[in-house]
């Protein structure tokens, strides 16, 4: 059941309690009220024959007209007063009955005493106005009688009837008790039971856990909120699902994204073919190592490095060949220098090595016959034997220059001079080569 329901059933039979008690307090206030009406109208009664008492005795002791007119009055009156009110329990409607037959016999009775008006009184108790004072005596006493009793029923009957209103009244306030505090007990305990449910779930979700769930069997206001509370469960848990997806993809892409940068950085900086470094991203490499040897005032070194009579293994054996040849020369010359050096392909069989640190000639001289020494071997490449050549052109900073282009067109130069003589060979400058025979470079 709904609380709210529950909570209305309380309020309606909160309200036909209290109607109850309402119309228990007006109804024994109209039997009070009757009562009194009854009390005061037996009252009445009492005095009228009263009245009629002490005019039967005037009458009996002058019999005259006027003695006579005036027990006539009292009888009337008493007559009247007897048909006036009829709202009597069944037995006093039997002595209302009674009383209103001895008022008729006494009505007769003054019939007989009218003709003894004028007469001298006898008194005698068996004269003729003897016996009738006796009768007058009795029916007056009778009537005496029958009003004390039909005040005893009257009251009787007022009190039973209080009596069994307010007998009515507790049962029914016994039992709407009753069934109120069970109903106030289901619905506290229901209530109770479902909230400490509820602040359970929303406590366990606030912690983080999205599989909570909230069970409540009753069928109520709190159960429906535990039904959207789940509901709502289960889409953030698809919110937080589709967005740890999204947040994994996201991911995935950056990482692929990075990945493909790396890419082009490496396609944009690198020869396609040999790996090496590519012109431009080579002159960035060197403008940056010159700025740091002008900050630290280091000597360097730049080799420009050509393959004699290349052309003619491109003509003799194919562009494929050659393509074979370039690559496994640029790996020759990795492996030559050192891991501090630059090494770059201008173009075609060009190659250029930037040298860093240097500290004398002959650490250059050094480097150089390594290089001539990994390159010279013979290459084979599917039963084809190449064997070549190399000239190297050497400019030394600050010895020839400082700026990159300058340094680039010394060492060009310098191996062109280098190709004049035969076999592996390399050149220096003519300032270069006076600070070589003074062995150092300052």
């Amino acid at each position: 059941m709904m609380i709210t329901t529950r909570l209305k059933s309380q309020l309606i039979l909160s309200l036909l309690l209290t109607a109850t008690i309402f119309v228990a307090f007006m109804s024994l206030k109209s039997i009070q009220q009757q009562s009194l009406t009854t009390s005061n109208y037996i009252i009445e009664l009492e005095e009228s024959i009263d009245v009629l008492r002490s005019r039967l005795w005037i009458l009996q002791e002058f019999q005259d007209q006027d003695a006579l007119n005036q027990t006539q009055i009292a009888l009337f009156s008493l007559q009247k007063k007897l048909a006036a009110n009829d709202a009597f329990s069944p037995n006093a409607k039997l002595l209302m009955l009674n009383l209103r037959r001895v008022t008729n016999n006494l009505n007769a009775l003054l019939s007989l005493a009218k003709e003894n008006v004028s007469v001298p009184p006898d008194h005698g108790i068996t004269s003729k106005n003897g016996m009738l004072t006796v009768r007058f005596n009795i029916s007056i006493q009778a009537m005496s009688e029958d009003l004390t009793k039909l005040q005893r029923l009257e009251l009787k009957h007022s009190a039973d009837k209080q009596a069994s209103i307010l007998m009515w009244v507790i049962i029914i306030l016994t039992v709407g008790s009753l069934i109120l505090l069970l109903i106030t007990l289901s619905t506290l305990k229901t209530f109770n039971q479902s909230l400490h449910r509820l602040t359970a779930g929303i406590m366990r979700l606030s912690q983080g856990d999205l599989h909570s769930k909230i069970v409540i069997n009753a069928t109520n206001e709190l159960a429906t909120v535990a039904q959207q509370f789940n509901t709502m469960t289960n889409r953030l848990m698809e919110t937080t699902i589709k967005k740890d997806s999204l947040q994994q993809e996201v991911e995935r892409q950056t990482k692929q994204l990075q990945v493909q940068t790396e890419k082009l950085k490496y396609v944009a900086e690198h020869d396609d073919l040999t790996g090496l470094y590519s012109r431009s991203a080579f002159e960035r490499q060197i403008d940056t190592a010159l700025a740091r040897c002008q900050r630290t005032n280091t000597h360097a070194a730049m080799l420009f490095i050509d393959l004699d009579k290349f052309k003619e293994v491109n003509d003799s054996f194919g562009h494929d060949i050659g393509d074979r040849v370039l690559i496994t020369i640029a790996n020759r010359l990795q492996s030559a220098i050192r891991s501090s050096d630059i090494c770059g392909r201008l173009g075609g069989d060009e190659f250029v090595v930037w040298l860093e640190p240097i500290s004398d000639m002959l650490e250059v001289n050094i480097v150089i016959e390594k290089i001539i020494q990994h390159l010279s071997p013979v290459i084979n490449h599917q039963d084809t034997n190449i064997a070549l050549n190399v000239s190297i052109g050497v400019a030394l900073r600050p010895n020839d220059d400082i700026s990159r282009q300058a340094l680039l067109k010394i060492a060009d130069e310098n191996m062109y001079m280098a190709k004049k003589v035969p076999g592996n060979s390399y050149q220096f400058s003519q300032r270069s080569t006076i600070a070589l025979n003074n062995l150092n470079l300052g």
